[in-house]
This record gives C-alpha cells, sequence and structure tokens, in this order.
C-alpha cells in the first residue's frame, strides 16, 4: 500500500474527540496549512486527487481505530471522531470506502474521467427530478404543479418564516418543507428568495 501524506496532518486534526469537520473545512484548513501536495499541472486533477488523499486517509485513519473504543464518523458534512457507541457505523464494505482505498483509481483517472464524475455529481446534487418526485413536493406545499417560479418562492418563503425554530415553529415541519422546496425547485431554499 503506497503511503499517505495526509494522515498525520489529518490525524493532528481529528485526535479531537467531538470536534466535527465538513469536508471542505478540512481541505480548507489542509490547504492554508500548506499540507497538500503538488500533484498536477491541470488544477482538476490536483482537486480529485487531493480530494482522493483526504478521503483514502480518513478511510485508514477509521480502520486504525476500529475496535479502539472510537469510531471515526464519516459524513461529508460530520467528520470527527466519536464514541463507538454513539456513532452510526456504515458497512466496511461500502463501494465508496473501496474506490478511496484503491490506489490504481488514484494514478489512473484522468482529466476526462474527472469530467465525467463532476457531471454525474452536478447532475445528481442539482436533483434531476422526476415530474412525479415533482409534483408531490410541490402538492407538500400546497401548489399546483403548473405553479410558476414566482410563487413557488413566495411560498417558500411564507412556509419557512412561519414553521422556522427561530420564530418558535417545528423543527420537524420546517425541515420536511425545506426538503419539499429543494424537491420542488432543484436547490437550496433560501429565505431571501
Amino acid at each position: 500500500m503506497q503511503e499517505n501524506p495526509l494522515l498525520a496532518p489529518l490525524l493532528e486534526r481529528l485526535g479531537h474527540p467531538g470536534r466535527l469537520w465538513k469536508l471542505n473545512e478540512l481541505y480548507a484548513d489542509l490547504s492554508a496549512a500548506n499540507a497538500l501536495p503538488r500533484l498536477a499541472d491541470d488544477p482538476a486533477i490536483q482537486l480529485y486527487r487531493c480530494n482522493f488523499l483526504i478521503m483514502n486517509a480518513l478511510y485508514q485513519l477509521q480502520e486504525e481505530w476500529r475496535g479502539s473504543g472510537w469510531w471515526l464518523q464519516l459524513d461529508s458534512m460530520a467528520i470527527g471522531l466519536q464514541p463507538a457507541g454513539a456513532a452510526l457505523r456504515p458497512a466496511t464494505d461500502a463501494p465508496l470506502r473501496d474506490y478511496y482505498l484503491d490506489w490504481d483509481t488514484f494514478w489512473s483517472t484522468d482529466a476526462s474521467e474527472i469530467a465525467r464524475l463532476l457531471e454525474t455529481f452536478w447532475l445528481s446534487y442539482a436533483g434531476q427530478r422526476s415530474d412525479e418526485e415533482r409534483r408531490e413536493a410541490l402538492a407538500e406545499l400546497g401548489l399546483a404543479a403548473d405553479v410558476d417560479e414566482r410563487t413557488l418562492r413566495r411560498r417558500w418563503r411564507e412556509l419557512a418564516l412561519r414553521h422556522h425554530p427561530d420564530r418558535g415553529g417545528d423543527a420537524a415541519t420546517f425541515i420536511r418543507l425545506r426538503l419539499a422546496w429543494e424537491r420542488a425547485a432543484g436547490g437550496r431554499p433560501t429565505l431571501k428568495e
């Protein structure tokens, strides 16, 4: 197995239970500390390889902590050391884990494959929804299937302000409505819309 240069810098950042990181925060912190090696001239390949190294190191550290009473939680929005009993553990044979532990993938992925991966990611992130999913989401917001975007934004704002937990609303209702907005609009809601 190839030695990952990010094992020590990530161990230093993650060795403190209770501190949760987002993946982009780890990347930014490692970058600011000049801990990310120069791996390619092409910016897309550089980004891909640095991300690969981070994920590879995280999965290696997760394995090292197994059986120690601690579990390294790996969720893109919550990465951190948790007591083993408190953490939800994913299957250890997960395809994502296998992908990031395969060094052949690191070296063989070229610019065209990275472009394809990014396109696939953005299509799924943008929420390519079926008409039926959108209709169901709109119904949950109390709107007809032929609603225009302006009315959809106005309805979201009205419901968000009414149900936001900071304004005395129910958190579960707010989350349910936010998810409906995301399915209907294909994006993340903001109160500015």
